[in-house]
């Protein structure tokens, strides 16, 4: 087998656990995440479509996050975070906001997060949960 060909393995065998690893990272912050309220054991990943056009309608979308009264807890978690995971998590609190017009709090949880995008994530009222700050 090539190089070329082990790499593309392991690229398409990581993609099948992807769900597999954001629990896995979630699981490791979870003090963090029970200090600021978040009830680990009621968090789902699901497949949100995109009913509304924001991106395109049809267009579906990995989510995890659950609701409690009218607030829904959404999150991104990833090894690092950069502008297009930020970007990634505003898509998802835009199309959850039209979808249940609730509230929702994002929060963003990387194991490392350069501090410019660390300060834009707070900035546009992202909660962030890191282990390293880069700066």
């Amino acid at each position: 087998m090539s190089l070329e060909d082990q790499v593309l393995k392991f690229l398409t065998d990581i993609s099948r656990k992807e769900e597999e690893i954001e629990y896995l990272i979630v699981n490791m912050f979870k003090p963090q995440l029970e200090s600021k309220g978040v009830k680990l054991a009621k968090i789902k990943r699901e497949f949100l479509i995109d009913d509304e056009g924001i991106l395109r309608i049809g267009f579906s979308l990995p989510i995890m996050y659950y609701e409690e009264g009218d607030e829904i807890y959404l999150f991104l978690a990833k090894n690092y975070a950069d502008y297009s995971t930020i970007e990634q998590l505003l898509i998802r609190e835009k199309i959850l906001k039209n979808k249940f017009s609730k509230k929702v709090r994002s929060f963003l949880i990387v194991f490392a997060i350069p501090k410019k995008y660390y300060d834009l994530a707070l900035k546009l009222g992202i909660e962030v949960i890191s282990e390293k700050i880069i700066s």
